[in-house]
């Protein structure tokens, strides 16, 4: 129910948009917040005390960025997120932002997004928005560089773009301390209903583990040039010659592993065929065939995971079960003046 509020809402404001015509003809500006329940954007009116286009754009960040008195909807600008410094060059707003931004779930970006250019690209003289993150041009979660947007971008698209992202758990394969072995990490990503999900999958596996205690199973740098999945469920993936970077510390048949197990964790991948720019890698000490499809290998997974708990029972029982159990078999009772306290 509230995806259809939410695409009313932003169909109404369409049809407004267009009844409005050029900016300047509609004295009543709007301020866009993201609304509480992050279903959508809420445009409150606002009239500038500034005349001149700096001076707008200069209000309306600072009112994006302020702490609203509303239940309904909150400050467009998270806190964490700060304006570093913006640029206007002719019609075109370049705005810099600096902090946790990336660090943003992806529905609310989308959303805080929205509000910034659907906000600024009211005001006289600002037709496009260019938004950079940390000095670095916004790029989605795809790795897509954005690029410019207008109050376009957000009619059509900005209901269909939030309704579309799905929300998955995966199981990766990342090495062992040692680099002979893999152990298994969920994850919780959100991806767009129009990206495969094995092209997620190698995505999450090349950004490497959160763990600090495992060790990433791809060289730096390594780009994936395409994947595919046949009817017959053999995953398809064409690396660039990184691939065949040697990584420290990390046997070439757990690389190959993290791939496969990784990939086939997918209902839809039985096998999985890598090439390097087209051909079979160039990988030593393996005894599979790299010119054929390859199956998931269980054995190479690490499963014996111990946790404090078990590592704190297992050192109890090594230094203290001989002290008593012969002695104090029979008997229940430990000598008082045995039983260490911490008085």
């Amino acid at each position: 129910m509230k995806k259809i509020l939410s695409f009313a809402l932003i169909l109404i404001l369409a049809l407004s948009t267009v009844a409005c015509g050029k900016k300047g003809e509609d004295d009543s500006a709007k301020i866009y917040y993201v609304n509480t329940d992050k279903d959508g954007v809420t445009a409150v009116d606002y009239e500038y005390k500034a005349e001149d286009t700096n001076g707008q754009i200069t209000e309306a960040l600072n009112m994006l960025a302020a702490d609203t008195d509303s239940f309904d909807y909150m400050s467009t600008i998270p806190a964490g997120v700060n304006v570093e410094h913006w640029e206007l060059d002719d019609t075109s707003f370049s705005l810099y932002l600096e902090g946790d931004y990336e660090a943003l779930d992806p529905i609310t970006e989308i959303l805080v997004r929205a509000g910034i250019v659907k906000t600024l690209t009211q005001i006289d003289g600002v037709d496009s928005i260019s938004l950079y993150v940390n000095n670095a041009p916004f790029a989605d979660s795809n790795g897509e560089a954005v690029g410019a947007m207008t109050a376009d971008t957000f009619i059509d698209d900005f209901g269909q773009e939030t309704d579309a992202l799905l929300s998955t758990n995966l199981t990766l394969y990342f090495s062992s301390a040692d680099g002979m072995s893999l152990v298994s990490e969920t994850r919780n990503v959100y991806y767009s209903r129009n990206v495969a999900l094995e092209k997620v999958v190698m995505e999450q596996l090349l950004k490497g583990p959160d763990s600090s205690e495992l060790l990433s199973t791809l060289p730096t740098g390594t780009k994936v040039n395409s994947i595919s999945v046949s009817d017959n469920g053999v995953c398809i993936i064409n690396f660039d010659g990184t691939l065949e970077t040697a990584i420290t510390g990390v046997t070439e048949n757990v690389t190959l592993y993290s791939i496969v197990n990784s990939l086939t964790e997918l209902d839809s991948i039985k096998q999985v065929q890598i090439l390097v720019n087209g051909e079979a890698p160039h990988l030593s000490n393996l005894e599979v065939d790299l010119t054929s499809p390859i199956d998931r290998n269980e054995d190479i997974i690490n499963s014996n995971v111990i946790d404090d708990d078990d590592i704190y029972l297992e050192d109890y029982s090594e230094d203290y079960s001989d002290e008593y159990s012969d002695e104090y078999i029979d008997d229940e009772t430990i000598p008082e003046d045995e039983i260490s306290t911490n008085e």
